[in-house]
């Protein structure tokens, strides 16, 4: 696991290895910098890759008279977090603009997946505004791209998945067998944001594909992504969306790639209390569990569900009630091999910041 932490202007990425116990088997330092972007919902995260490799990022500013100009930066370590690489960024653009929400995902050997959402094309509008006098950031789509980065830092298979897509939401990626698929809050023109899937195969991404059609008309980014995760033969995709002015949680299975992009059976969860998402899914057993952000009892709680693999659906109660709330509450993550499951999110013990950790076996 990894997570942030600040002291006086400078910025920290550490990592954490547990056994299946919870106990700590080791923990290190990846980075630390004082223009780095820290942000309740645009996290950094650590993927393994096939070859035992470490590949973490985080965020860094670009510009310092940009708030909203940010970077990503790509560290590799070889000897399981003792050392790390040089920083490098898997987007070539240059522009002082967003670049942020990413997924990664081991594509074999040293090579790593990484997607992100990326603001370069505010550059070209703001460019084109200024000489109009007619600046509009908001006209500028978010882009959804990817590349894959190898041991040596060379970048291949750059490409624009998607034109346009919603601009801060959470993406999230899994990979099945060979294909690997990626699953987002997507933007019409309408500015109907519902949740969308696409696939790299060997021979490229396919074209994105709407999951479902929630129909979420709304004029801003309801920063709350979905979650994409497999358990053997089976898929699962895991988002909020607004039905009737009201949150809603919403999965579907699939049994192949393919069934994700020809309208797989959509589920709704039945919730007693109002969720606010924040969602993750991982493999659980043979099915997957749910986690999600709900409002109970005037105050957050870490939820969950077991999905069966015939999408019948099992609650528990509440994993944890935090201290923190709103933003503070974060976004829950989780990691489960079926056998062990550990959840983490931001807590606070006595007043003082903590990561709050469950394990489930």
């Amino acid at each position: 696991m990894t997570w942030q932490s600040s002291r006086d202007g400078i910025t920290s990425l550490h990592w954490l290895t547990l056994d299946r116990e919870g106990r700590s088997t080791g923990e290190g330092l990846i980075a630390e910098g004082k223009n780095w972007f820290v942000n309740w919902a645009d996290t950094p995260s650590l993927t393994v890759l096939d070859n035992g490799d470490w590949v973490a990022f985080w965020l860094e500013r670009n510009d310092v008279e940009n708030p909203e100009g940010y970077d990503i930066r790509l560290v590799r370590s070889t000897d399981r977090g003792r050392s790390w690489s040089t920083p490098l960024s898997p987007h070539r653009d240059g522009t002082k603009t967003q670049h942020g929400f990413v997924s990664m995902v081991a594509e074999g050997d040293d090579r790593v997946l990484i997607s992100w959402l990326d603001g370069r094309l505010a550059e070209t509008i703001e460019n084109a505004a200024t000489a109009h006098d007619d600046h509009d950031h908001e006209s500028a789509p978010m882009t959804l791209r990817s590349a894959v980065v190898d041991r040596a830092g060379k970048l291949s298979d750059e490409f624009e998945i998607d034109e346009r897509t919603c601009s801060c939401c959470q993406t999230d990626m899994s990979r099945w067998g060979q294909t690997s698929l990626i699953a987002y809050r997507d933007r019409s023109q309408e500015e109907i944001r519902d949740i969308s899937v696409a696939q790299k195969s060997s021979t490229g991404w396919s074209l994105p594909r709407r999951l479902h059609e929630d129909h979420w008309k709304i004029e801003g980014c309801p920063v709350n992504g979905p979650a994409i995760t497999h358990n053997g033969e089976q898929m699962l995709v895991f988002w909020p969306t607004l039905v009737n002015e009201q949150m809603t949680l919403r999965y579907v299975l699939a049994e192949s790639p393919e069934q994700l992009t020809v309208k797989p059976v959509m589920h709704e969860l039945q919730l007693p209390v109002m969720p606010s998402g924040r969602v993750d899914a991982v493999p659980w057993q043979d099915g997957f569990s749910l986690i999600w952000i709900s409002r109970a009892r005037d105050r957050p709680a870490v939820e969950y569900a077991f999905v069966y693999p015939s999408g019948k659906l099992e609650f528990g109660e509440p994993i944890a009630e935090p201290a923190l709330r709103g933003r503070a509450t974060g976004f829950p993550r989780a990691a489960s091999d079926g056998k062990s499951m550990l959840v983490v999110w931001p807590e606070l013990d006595n007043g003082v910041p903590v990561i709050g950790m469950a394990l489930a076996r």
